[in-house]
C-alpha cells in the first residue's frame, strides 16, 4: 500500500504542474500566491541563454552558484504601469517577490513582485476592477486596506471586433489572457473576462494559449496596454454588454430623488445595494455632499482584511465617493463606515463554483462586516439567505466598506444530510497553505466508512483523521499539524471503492 500511494503522489505532482488549470478549475494556472513566503533578497543575476528564451538565476552568496530561479513570468511579459526591465547578466538586483520551496531543485523559485523597487506584478490583485489601468501593487495584500473601489465616471465603452492569437499567463492560479492582434508574438490587449469564477449560461469558455479567437467587447484605451471587457468569443456570449456598461455609468446617488435606486455590480447584476430616499437627512453626521458617486464591487477573498481563521468564499468592496473623487468609505487606517438616513439593502450574490472552490458547506453560511474601530468581522444578524438564488440579503442605515461570505467556524465534524451530490467529493482544505491548522471537507453520497488520512511525501502515514461510517452528506473536520514539520503533504479519503487524494502545503 505504502509503495503504491508513493507512486500515485509522484505521479500526481507531476500532473498537478501541467494541467491543474484544466483539472480543478476553469482559469487556474500553478502558483497560489497564499503558498509563497514572500522575501527580499539582493544578489546577482545569472542568464542561462541555452534554452529558447532566456532562463534568470540570483546569486545571494557571491560564490558564482545560483541560489535562487527568478520567475518574470512568460517571456513576453511586461508591467504595463512601471519602468521596471528585466535585468542583464551579472547585474546586482534587489528583488521582491514569493518564494516557492522547491522539493525538486537544488534552488528555490522566487516569483518576482518588485525588482529594485519597481513594481513588477500583484498575485492578489483583483483585476477586472480596474477599469483605470491594469496592474497595481497593494502595500498588504492580505490585509487589502488599500484595494480601494475605483472612481469611475464615463458614460460608455468604446465596442471593438477584434480577431488574434490568444497569449495566457499561468504563472498564478489565476490564469491573465492576453491578445495578440498582429502576430508579432506580443501582447496588444489584456483580455478582462471578469472574475476568474465567473461561467457565463451559453457554454462559452476561456480559450487556451496559442488559441485564435474573434472577441467582441468594450475597449478601455490606455497609454500602455488596453484593456477589453470581452462581451462574446467566437459569437457565443460571455456577458450581456448592455447590462454590463448600464452598471458601469449608473453611479450617482441624489438627494432630491423620489424612489428607491439601486446600484450593482458590472460583473453580476444579482450583486447590488439599493438606497431610499431621505439617505442624506441626518446621516453622517450631516456632513454629507447633496450627490455621491456609489460603487459595489467583488474582490479576491484573499483582499479582505484581518481574515485569520474566517472560512471566507467571497468578498465585496462598497465605494461611496463625493464629487471630488474621494472615496467617503476609507476613513480609518483599514476601511471604514457611512450612517445614512434611511436603511441601505445589499444583495450579495454567489455561484456553487465558489462554494465548491473553497470547500464550503452552504447550510452554514453567513454574511459578515468590517467593523474598523474594533478591527473585527462582525456577523449580520438580520441576513436572509436564498438558497435556491444563491443571494444574501440584508439591510441597514450604516454601510461598511467591506462585507464577505463565509462559513460558521467548523469545531467537530458536521454530518449534514441536505443538499446531497451524486459524486464523492474531496474538497481542497481550507487554508492552503496553512500553520497550524486547516478544514478539510467532502461530500458523501451514500451513508458509507469512511477513512481520511494525512500521508507524507514518502507515503508514511502521519495521522488518522476519521476511521468510521458517516451519513450520506456534506462533512468537515479540522486537521491540527503542530506536531509535524513544514512541507507537502498528502490527504486520502478512502469511502468503499472511492480512493480520492489531494495536496496540502504546511508553512510554518
Amino acid at each position: 500500500m505504502k509503495r503504491e500511494l508513493s507512486i500515485l503522489i509522484f505521479v500526481l505532482l507531476s500532473f498537478t504542474q501541467t494541467v491543474y488549470s484544466q483539472n480543478d478549475f476553469p482559469g487556474r494556472g500553478n502558483f497560489h500566491p497564499d503558498s509563497l513566503v514572500e522575501v527580499t533578497v539582493t544578489g546577482t543575476v545569472i542568464i542561462d541563454t541555452t534554452y529558447l528564451n532566456p532562463v534568470y538565476f540570483l546569486d545571494e552568496d557571491g560564490d558564482m552558484v545560483s541560489d535562487y530561479h527568478l520567475n518574470f513570468g512568460p517571456w513576453w511579459y511586461n508591467p504595463d504601469s512601471s519602468a521596471a526591465v528585466r535585468p542583464n547578466d551579472g547585474e546586482t538586483v534587489t528583488v521582491t517577490g514569493g518564494m516557492h520551496v522547491s522539493q525538486f531543485q537544488n534552488y528555490d523559485i522566487i516569483i518576482v513582485y518588485e525588482i529594485n523597487g519597481e513594481f513588477w506584478r500583484e498575485p492578489l490583485e483583483p483585476y477586472w476592477n480596474n477599469f483605470t489601468r491594469h496592474h497595481r501593487r497593494l502595500v498588504d495584500r492580505h490585509m487589502a486596506c488599500n484595494t480601494s473601489v475605483p472612481y469611475w465616471n464615463r458614460d460608455s465603452l468604446v465596442t471593438v471586433t477584434l480577431t488574434g492569437t490568444v497569449m495566457v499567463d499561468t504563472t498564478f492560479y489565476i490564469n491573465h489572457y492576453y491578445f495578440d492582434i498582429d502576430a508579432d508574438q506580443t501582447p496588444d490587449y489584456f483580455l478582462n473576462f471578469g472574475p476568474y469564477w465567473y461561467e457565463p449560461s451559453s457554454g462559452a469558455v476561456k480559450p487556451n494559449d496559442g488559441d485564435i479567437v474573434t472577441v467582441t467587447g468594450g475597449e478601455l484605451t490606455r497609454d500602455s496596454l488596453s484593456i477589453i471587457i470581452v462581451y462574446e468569443i467566437d459569437g457565443l456570449i460571455w456577458r450581456d454588454s448592455t447590462n454590463f456598461n448600464a452598471n458601469l455609468r449608473r453611479g450617482w446617488l441624489r438627494e432630491n430623488m423620489n424612489d428607491s435606486t439601486w446600484f450593482n455590480n458590472p460583473y453580476d447584476p444579482q450583486t447590488r445595494m439599493r438606497f431610499n430616499s431621505g439617505w442624506r437627512m441626518g446621516g453622517h453626521q450631516g456632513g454629507m455632499f447633496d450627490s455621491l458617486y456609489c460603487r459595489i464591487l467583488e474582490v479576491y477573498p484573499e483582499n479582505m482584511p484581518n481574515l485569520n481563521r474566517q472560512r471566507i468564499f467571497a468578498g465585496f468592496e462598497i465605494g461611496i465617493f463625493d464629487p471630488n473623487g474621494m472615496n467617503n468609505m476609507r476613513s480609518s487606517h483599514c476601511g471604514g463606515r457611512m450612517s445614512f438616513g434611511s436603511s441601505v439593502a445589499l444583495q450579495l450574490h454567489y455561484s456553487h463554483k465558489q462554494l465548491e472552490n473553497y470547500g464550503i458547506n452552504e447550510n452554514s453560511i453567513c454574511a459578515k462586516y468590517w467593523d474598523d474601530s474594533q478591527d473585527e468581522w462582525i456577523i449580520v444578524d438580520n441576513a436572509v439567505i436564498d438558497y435556491e438564488n444563491n443571494t444574501v440579503t440584508f439591510s441597514n442605515t450604516e454601510v461598511s466598506s467591506y462585507v464577505i461570505l463565509a462559513e460558521n467556524e467548523v469545531t467537530a465534524v458536521n454530518d449534514i444530510s441536505s443538499n446531497l451530490d451524486n459524486n464523492f467529493k474531496l474538497f481542497q482544505n481550507y487554508p492552503n497553505p496553512f500553520n497550524p491548522s486547516t478544514t478539510i471537507g467532502f461530500s458523501l453520497p451514500v451513508n458509507d466508512y469512511v477513512k481520511l488520512s494525512i500521508y507524507d511525501l514518502l507515503g508514511r502515514e502521519v495521522k488518522v483523521l476519521i476511521n468510521k461510517n458517516l451519513t450520506a452528506g456534506n462533512h468537515s473536520i479540522i486537521f491540527d499539524a503542530s506536531g509535524l514539520s513544514s512541507g507537502i503533504y498528502f490527504y486520502q479519503l478512502k469511502a468503499g471503492k472511492t480512493n480520492l487524494i489531494k495536496k496540502l502545503n504546511l508553512l510554518k
